[in-house]
């Protein structure tokens, strides 16, 4: 019993060292970004001056407006492709898991490496210019895989057994999927939609090289840090970006576990 206690307690601090060590950057992002000093410590007065700062600020919110943008367009891009590839991986074919690593290369290969490779084929070998819409293409590969897996993940389990009953009444392929598979699966797509727009929204690395003077708000942000110290209105941003980014992970998850169990 003793020994069960202590490893117990091993593993409730180990717990609250990781979640320390995770957590309080964040929210210590979020306190300074309300400190009257700005990032002198200790805590000076509540102030919401960054944020007016921030919401006045062309050069950052032309950077946001871009990044709302590219993420929209990969979002409806990555949801259509990831919804055929995950309807497809439910019945065997071939090549299947030569396709399914390809799709793992998105997640596991360096974003600065894959950057440069992109950059080296689009602008170098098929001599495109640089823009914001050049990115797209980078963007879908890194979002892919994970909405796949958010699709594959979240299928309800009795999906195979409505699709098999709808064929055996008579109901073609098309109707089965349109009428019977889509209308179950439609909170997962949703949630995989949301996941989809958070990669790409905060996403910079992959797509460095590739935008020219249209910056998006990582790079943008990549860009203020590089010149000069950090500025209280960038904790600002980075407070709003994290808060935005938790709620829409939240709504994703939510909707997934909410499809799942609503087609049991």
């Amino acid at each position: 019993m003793v020994q069960r206690v202590n490893v117990r307690h091993v593993l409730v601090a180990y717990f609250v060292l990781v979640a320390g060590y995770v957590y309080l950057p964040i929210i210590s992002l979020i306190g300074f970004s309300f400190n009257q000093g700005g990032l002198t410590f200790p805590f000076v007065g509540f102030t919401t001056q960054w944020y007016t700062e921030l919401f006045a600020n062309d050069a950052i919110i032309g950077s946001i407006v871009r990044s709302l943008e590219l993420a929209l367009v990969v979002t409806v891009i990555t949801t259509f492709l990831a919804t055929a590839t995950a309807l497809a991986y439910r019945y065997d074919f071939r090549g299947q898991r030569a396709i399914l690593y390809l799709l793992i290369l998105g997640i596991i290969t360096p974003g600065i490496t894959y950057g440069v490779g992109a950059a080296l084929f689009l602008l170098d070998i098929l001599q495109m210019d640089k823009g914001l819409w050049l990115a797209i293409p980078v963007h879908v590969v890194w979002t892919l895989p994970f909405a796949v897996i958010v699709l594959l993940a979240g299928f309800p389990p009795t999906l195979s057994e409505n699709e098999q009953a709808a064929r055996v009444l008579g109901a073609s392929r098309l109707t089965t999927i349109r009428e019977v598979i889509l209308p179950q699966i439609a909170p997962t797509i949703l949630g995989a939609a949301v996941f989809a727009f958070t990669l790409s929204y905060n996403e910079g690395t992959r797509s460095l090289l590739l935008l020219g003077q249209d910056n998006t708000m990582p790079l943008q942000v990549f860009a203020i840090a590089s010149s000069k110290r950090p500025t209280p209105m960038l904790f600002a941003l980075g407070s709003v970006t994290t808060v935005v980014s938790t709620v829409l992970l939240l709504v994703g998850g939510y909707l997934v576990v909410t499809g799942i169990r609503h087609a049991d």
